[in-house]
């Protein structure tokens, strides 16, 4: 099963359903299904092998380079491009976002927010996630071509598995019609591209961790738990609007270099 998995070209899958087997065989254990675990044995070297940290950012020239690849790409949805424009402002992992469903959503509070409920998260906590002025516009959007579904990005077309949300390889496929010419990179990289040009914007260092829903560490992780919603808030709307200038091909936005975090 794993090579067959490593043979598609996915050894980071393949690392995944090596861990998630492990633990299927764990639970059948204790419930007296099996009497051992036959994964047991089985490592990482056995599957994709060790995972190396990734490292690639897209600096602001190469947003800027991608926004307009995505313009002229053809069979690229107005979905996709929003998606797109979403995980990067909003710096949320991809499970987070195409499984949320419209009731998760305040659009016409002041100020907006998107309740993430914990269930769909890492950490497994809950996040309040403040909304930027281009954030609403592109969710309003999203909406009213969603025709009244109940999921922000609903399946497109009937699937054997019946999943009301769009697939977690759709938006992967989608980028492939995409021809940026850019070095590689992949849409997991959106997140660090966005932690990399927050800190750039001169975005504290604690209020860009939780921008990303990461766990502040030491001491202050224990003691401290005010989640800077305001300061999130003020960051992710600075992070917008250079977003947005970037769409616009700014020439004075893409001056800017950014390294990776």
């Amino acid at each position: 099963m794993l090579r067959a998995v490593v043979k598609r070209g996915a050894p980071t899958i393949a690392n995944d359903v090596l861990r998630w087997v492990r633990r299927m065989f764990d639970y059948a254990i204790k419930r007296h299904l099996v009497r051992f675990n036959p994964a047991a044995a089985f490592d990482l070297a056995d599957a994709g092998g060790k995972e190396l940290a990734r490292e690639r950012a897209l600096s602001r020239d190469e947003l800027a380079t991608l926004f307009e690849a995505m313009r002229q790409a053809k069979g690229f949805s107005v979905q996709n491009d929003l998606t797109v424009k979403l995980l990067l402002l909003l710096a949320v992992r991809k499970g987070e976002l195409i499984a949320a469903r419209w009731d998760e959503f305040e659009l016409e509070v002041d100020p907006p927010v998107w309740h993430l409920p914990g269930i769909r998260t890492k950490t497994g906590q809950p996040l309040d996630i403040p909304l930027p002025t281009m954030a609403v516009e592109w969710l309003q959007k999203l909406k009213e071509l969603a025709c009244n579904a109940a999921y922000v990005l609903p399946a497109r077309k009937l699937q054997t598995r019946m999943v009301p949300h769009v697939c977690e390889s759709t938006l992967g496929v989608a980028m492939g019609k995409v021809k940026h010419c850019l070095p590689h990179f992949t849409v997991r990289d959106f997140r660090r591209t966005a932690r990399t040009h927050l800190a750039a914007l001169g975005v504290e260092p604690h209020v860009a961790e939780r921008c990303l829903n990461h766990k502040l560490k030491g001491v202050e992780g224990v003691y401290n738990r005010h989640d800077y919603f305001e300061e999130r808030r003020r960051a992710l709307e600075a992070w917008g609007q250079l977003l947005l200038k970037l769409e616009r091909g700014d020439a004075t936005a893409k001056t800017g270099k950014a390294k990776a975090a």
